[in-house]
């Protein structure tokens, strides 16, 4: 099975197939998704409610509101990424059209009690949008993915018969194939040179979403409190392509025929290879391939309670997802010598693509949420979650595939704690709103350090008479990992990640 070269947090290792730990988690964070106004106000609408965003979180804050209500978002999401590798700083940005959410509610009031009202409602809602770009680039003469390969295949203890038998098939394997490694007395050397200096770049393009079906029932009781639920089926797609090249653009890799008997060469300690032909490296490009769709079931739990005119309080409770997913990968290398740069040797595995199908569960989320509201003309809202990401899981029909991936997943993550706040001011017919999203990190950290989420929103909406209304956002989110291109040496890459999303909405009351 596939596995993967980098890991994108900390202290991640190569694991030995392409399902891990990073899988469980990449499902288990949500984004700021929603209608306009939602966005804009950090998401903070636990106890706000009457926005079709609700389902995906607090499903009660349907039930406050009074009519009908239908509602189309989309906008445009910006990147502009940079990292830095070997003191070396790189810039890449990207854009795409990204939906956000759609969804109708229909209204009616209970039979024999005039102040209670009942809700159903379809939302579709896009809790995260994968689409991202990164490019690193700079010169190393001694962390090529060459050296990496090298000491991967002689970690394995020689046994009788072809040590070879012992490579990883999608990686040190493809090196040997390719005529990066062979073998001496029993042990791997590298045709490469591996004291010159080569150009590396490492280029990671990730696409797909995961979009938040919910079938939702609210009840008012005298608009005082309100109860809901949403049966969540949260549908996945996900992309990522990773590609790491090398290039000897000095031509510090030389080898020079100066007989049938002899040649010359540039390599620091002579030519190691027993394929002198070749004459030397020229560049290479090693690609990871992984795609999977699937689909999950949840089930969304929420109460507020209305304890003054301008007091709300409110509680939500989402059960674990359960994804069913279908995965298909990849790995390639091709190398160019001297001899023949524009015909390189290329090689795949699995030949044809690999399959797997398998299970991920996440963890739950529980949150309290409040909003005070000031005679109709201002509200402030703040939301406050809790999530455990340990407790995530992957399983699949052979118990043993995962165990070793589920010891780490309990080992490494730790509960985490994310915060919403955001404020609406009313100018009847315009609406002022600001927002801050904080997602804390898998690792327990809030507010900064490396895989935190920080999103600052701002917007405004008009509203109608004949009850339509028109809704934009601008939100920003930031956010900094460390990125390890190889396993047996600490090459890391800073990565800075700012996303732009401008959202608009156009929903009708009726």
């Amino acid at each position: 099975m596939y596995r993967t070269l980098v890991g994108i947090f900390t202290l991640t290792v190569i694991v030995t197939q392409a399902q891990n730990d990073l899988d469980a988690i990449r499902y288990s964070r949500v984004g700021v998704g929603g209608t306009a106004r939602f966005v804009a106000m950090g998401g903070a609408f636990g106890a706000v409610g009457a926005d079709l965003s609700c389902a995906a979180y607090n499903p009660a804050g349907l039930g406050i509101y009074r009519t009908g209500a239908m509602a189309i978002s989309a906008g445009l999401k910006t990147n502009n990424n940079s990292s830095s590798i070997y003191n070396r700083s790189s810039d890449l940005i990207s854009a795409n059209v990204a939906f956000s959410n759609l969804g109708i509610a229909l209204n009616w009031p209970s039979k024999g009690d005039a102040d209670s009202r009942h809700l159903l409602a379809f939302t579709n809602t896009q809790l995260q949008n994968f689409s991202n770009s990164v490019g690193m680039s700079g010169y190393t003469n001694s962390q090529s993915i060459a050296k990496d390969m090298l000491n991967l295949a002689n970690q394995y203890k020689p046994q009788s018969g072809n040590i070879t038998n012992n490579l990883y098939s999608s990686y040190e394997g493809l090196g040997f194939n390719t005529f990066l490694l062979d073998t001496f007395n029993n042990k791997f050397f590298s045709n490469l040179d591996l004291k010159r200096s080569v150009r590396q770049t490492r280029d990671i393009v990730t696409t797909g979403r995961v979009n938040d079906l919910n079938f939702s029932y609210a009840y008012s009781f005298k608009d005082d409190s309100y109860f809901g639920v949403s049966l969540g089926l949260p549908q996945v797609k996900y992309t990522s392509t990773t590609t790491h090249r090398e290039y000897d653009d000095k031509d510090s890799m030389r080898v020079t025929i100066t007989s049938p008997t002899s040649y010359t060469t540039t390599y620091v300690d002579g030519l190691p290879a027993v394929y002198p032909t070749q004459l030397g490296f020229n560049n290479l490009t090693y690609t990871e391939y992984f795609k999977t769709s699937g689909s999950g079931v949840n089930l969304k739990l929420g109460f507020i309670k209305r304890i003054s005119d301008h007091l709300r309080l409110g509680a939500f409770y989402h059960t674990r997802t359960i994804y069913t997913m279908q995965d298909s990968y990849y790995s390639s290398l091709s190398v160019s010598y001297d001899y023949a740069p524009g015909n390189p040797t290329t090689v795949k595995d699995p030949t044809n693509g690999g399959t797997f199908s398998y299970k991920i569960i996440t963890p739950a989320r529980m949150g309290l949420n409040a909003a005070y509201i000031l005679d109709k003309k201002a509200v402030i809202a703040v939301d406050f979650e809790r999530v455990n990401y340990s407790g995530a899981q992957l399983t699949s029909t052979n118990v043993a595939d995962f165990a070793g991936v589920n010891t780490v997943i309990k080992n490494k993550y730790k509960a985490a704690s994310n915060i919403r706040v955001g404020a609406e001011y009313n100018l009847n017919p315009v609406m002022l709103r600001v927002g801050y999203n904080m997602q804390g990190s898998p690792f327990g950290d809030v507010f900064t350090g490396n895989f935190v989420r920080n999103t600052f929103s701002a917007g405004f909406g008009f509203r109608t008479k004949n009850n339509l209304s028109l809704d934009f956002t601008m939100a920003r989110t930031m956010s900094n990992e460390n990125y390890y291109l190889f396993s047996t040496f600490n090459t890391v890459s800073k990565i800075k990640y700012n996303s732009t999303m401008l959202t608009v909405t156009l929903g009708i009351k009726f």
